[in-house]
Formats: structure tokens, sequence, C-alpha cells
């Protein structure tokens, strides 16, 4: 039997939660989780009636909801204006499973140990620009190089060119990432997206660069064997070449994800190791012997879940859902709050420290655990974000010591749908 509906009073205290977490932090989501059992009303300009969610039970239910009741993509659709609308996470059914496949070997099991030896390359070449003895924000070296490997990665992008490609994407991320696009975003359906010219101009210019290298490799037909070569040999159901639009997405999806959950993800391993000695002298032995990665997997994994790169994701119910004892109707909006789900203290005892031991003799797995999403959209490159963030902890701590430049815990700087160290990881290194 279904419980009462929500209180009166609660979409109207629930739609001042969102905002009230930029001013004063995420605990007063949690408190109104708290209050209302896991889950609450709310209503967001430009998406409607929507509800929170951060009880595993729950998350799980939605998650294994039939595609015909509960829609993976459709919430998710706030990407748009930059991964494209035929993205991969703006696709559902068979669109969305076929790419996936195509995309698969580029970035998985086979492809990683090749990508390995290039991310150790690189991790070596971002320790060595590195200021010794100064304090430094750590953030932009490590969000730079992530960029520079998503480029070799998707489109083999040679280093003498790759700078002209970071420029374009770091103008269009400017304003991707800023609260502007987040209010943009809701006014939408009054032109507030159109009506925005530096943000097509930054736009064009980084679709032309993606467009203008797949016109090369047609004219050239030397496909490649990156990622954007699998996807030009591709074919749909009827064996028609994919559209340059679509290809475009999908390499724009790729850098989208690599700058939001992979470049922060390592930014908030590294201010949140350098704030423990002793895991940070554990991790520094284990990556000395160089025959394992136990330990910079147990820290990589609990810094995901105490402070999760990407804020929330989202699903749309497309035909009445009954969840946690409430009926939810078609065109709701279910938002599942990261940070809240991974400190639930039913599955996380004393949730807020930061404790690699947990992942000692234990893999991330369920729905308590979920930095790259879950479902059918779970993160295409979830492993090889999890090998690069693994391999940047052993290289430095292999080279450096470093030290935070404060002692005090990094504030979390939340725009659009991520988070980030607000200082941006400000570290201090020496030589070993």
């Amino acid at each position: 039997m279904r419980k009462p509906m929500q209180p009166i009073w609660e979409p109207w205290v629930g739609s001042a939660v969102l905002p009230a977490a930029l001013i004063v932090g995420d605990r007063v989501v949690d408190r109104m989780l708290t209050r209302t059992g896991g889950m609450f009303g709310l209503w967001f300009p430009g998406i409607g009636k929507a509800v929170m969610v951060a009880d595993p039970t729950l998350v799980r239910e939605i998650c294994r909801a039939p595609a015909d009741v509960v829609d993976s993509a459709g919430a998710n659709r706030v990407q748009e204006p930059v991964i494209g609308p035929q993205g991969l996470g703006s696709l559902e059914g068979a669109d969305h499973r076929r790419l996936r496949a195509v995309m698969a070997p580029a970035v998985r099991d086979r492809a990683l140990p090749r990508l390995r030896t290039a991310t150790e390359e690189l991790a070596e070449q971002v320790v060595g620009q590195c200021p010794v003895g100064t304090p430094f924000s750590l953030r932009p070296l490590l969000h730079q190089a992530m960029m520079r490997a998503v480029l070799e990665i998707t489109m083999s992008v040679e280093r003498s060119r790759q700078n002209v490609w970071l420029r374009a994407i770091q103008q269009l991320f400017l304003l991707a990432d800023s609260y502007e696009i987040t209010i943009r975003y809701a006014l939408r359906h009054a032109g507030a997206l159109a009506l925005w010219p530096s943000y097509h101009r930054a736009k064009d210019v980084c679709d032309r660069l993606i467009l203008d290298e797949i016109s090369q490799r047609r004219r050239r037909g030397d496909e490649g064997d990156d990622l954007l070569g699998m996807l030009l040999r591709a074919r749909d159901e009827r064996g028609a070449r994919l559209t340059d639009g679509v290809i475009r997405d999908q390499v724009m999806s790729m850098i989208a994800g690599a700058r939001t959950t992979t470049s922060n993800g390592l930014a908030w391993a590294f201010e949140r190791v350098v704030r423990h000695p002793d895991a940070l002298s554990r991790l520094s032995d284990e990556s000395d012997k160089g025959s394992e990665d136990v330990y910079a997997s147990a820290v990589l994994y609990e810094a995901l879940r105490v402070r999760p790169p990407v804020a929330f994701f989202g699903r749309r119910v497309r035909r009445p859902f009954d969840l946690g004892g409430r009926r939810l109707a078609p065109n709701t909006t279910i938002i599942i709050h990261l940070r809240s789900l991974h400190h639930d203290p039913g599955l996380y005892p004393d949730p807020a420290a930061f404790r690699p031991d947990r992942w000692l003799d234990r893999r991330p797995a369920g729905y308590g655990w979920m930095p790259f999403g879950g479902g059918s959209h779970t993160c295409l490159g979830d492993r090889l974000a999890i090998m690069q963030m693994k391999t940047f902890l052993q290289v430095f701590t292999r080279s450096l010591a470093l030290s935070p430049a404060d002692r005090r815990d990094e504030p979390v700087r939340w725009k659009a749908i991520s988070n980030s160290p607000g200082a941006d990881c400000r570290v201090v290194a020496r030589h070993r």
C-alpha cells in the first residue's frame, strides 16, 4: 500500500534546498533527506516537477526500472548544449547500445595496457611542470593533462596541434561550467540558450575543429585506429555511415567526461590524500614497489566516494512509477544526489571520514557508489578514467613528497553539475 502523498510544504521547502546548498553546503540536502525519509519533492526551473533521492534501496529500484517506465537519458539532456542531442548520454534504446558497442574497444579492456603506458609518460611530464617548495594549484595542471590525453585517445591529435584545441575547449567550458548556463538552461524555452552569442561562437570553434578532422579522414580514406576511426567505420542498422553530427557528439561527449569526472576526480583524490599523512605514506610505499595498485585503488575509490566529482545524475519518468511509497507521475524528473548517497551511514560507518581501508577487501558494487552513474548509462570511459587516475597517483607519489598548502579542507565548488576543490587543490611539492 502506498504511503500518503508528500506534505504540502515539501516541494516548497525542497525547491529552496539546492540554492541553499550553493551557499551553506550539501549538508542542507542531507537534513532534508533525513527529514523526508530519503526522498523529497521539489520544483526546478526549466525541469519542472522533480524528486531528490539518495536512499540506496530507492536508487536500485530507479536504475533497474524498465526503460518504458523510467528513461535513463531524458533527464541527462541538461548536457545537450555541450555534447549535442545525439551524444551517448542523450540516446536511449537501440541507438545507445549500438554506439556504445562501437566505441567500447577504444577505451576499455584490451586498449587499457597501451593507454596506461601513454598515461605514465603524461604523468611524468606533469610532475616535471610542478614547482618545488612553493604552493601551487595542482588542478589546472591535471585538467590540461586529461584534456591532452582525451585528444590523443579520441582523435590522435599530435602534440604540435593540441594547444589550438585546448584553447578552444577551455573557452567553451568557461561558459559551459558557469552558473550562467544553469540559469540559461532553465530559461531555454524563452530563448535564453539560443540568444547567447559568446557561447555559440565558442561552440562553433570546437565544432569546426572536430568536423574538419572528420572531413580530412574521409577524404584520405584512412580512418585510423582511435575512437574517431571506429566511429567512421561504423554503420547503422541500414548499413549507412554515421553522420558527421553523430560522430561530433560522441567526440564531445568523451571530452566533456574527461574534463568533468576524470580531472576533477583526480584533483579531489590528491586534495584528500595529502591531508591524511598515513594514507599518503602507504600510497607512496606501494608506488615505490611498483608491483601492485591495491592501495592506490582504495585511495581513489574512497576519494570518489567522499567527494564525487559529479553532483548528481537524473532519470525521467515515462509512465506512473511507484517509488518509496509514492506514485511518481509521467514527466517527473528523478535527481540522484551522489554526495548524500555516498555518505549513507548504513553503507559507510563514519561516512564523512576519509578511510581508504574500507576498500582493501572489497570493490565498489551495488548502488551505493556511483561516481560514473549507473545502469545502462554508466559512463563508457569509467575503466579508462580509473586507470588514468590511479596511474597519476602512483607516478606523483613515487616522484614527489606532497603536502597541503593549507591544512584546512578545501571547500566544494559546485558549478553546473560538477564538483571541484574550491582552491584548485593547492599543494606544496618537494623532491623525494
